[in-house]
């Protein structure tokens, strides 16, 4: 997810090419609003990116 958002932010890639390749290829199901990562879905207009602690959160809440 950080690589996503530094690279749609400063144009800056990982410098493992293989890495780099990958983030160029799928850029274009990110976006950035308000400083947030949001995926593009296939079935949800927009998916916000969630890591860590906010996950771990989200699901507990999720499965009470």
């Amino acid at each position: 997810m950080t690589s996503y958002q530094r690279y749609l932010d400063d144009d800056v890639l990982p410098l493992e090419p293989t890495e780099a390749r990958k983030i160029k290829k799928n850029v274009s199901k990110y976006t950035v609003i308000d400083g947030k990562l949001f995926r593009h879905g296939f079935t949800n207009p927009i998916l916000v990116c969630v890591s860590g602690e906010q996950c771990t959160r989200i699901m507990a809440q999720l499965h009470e």
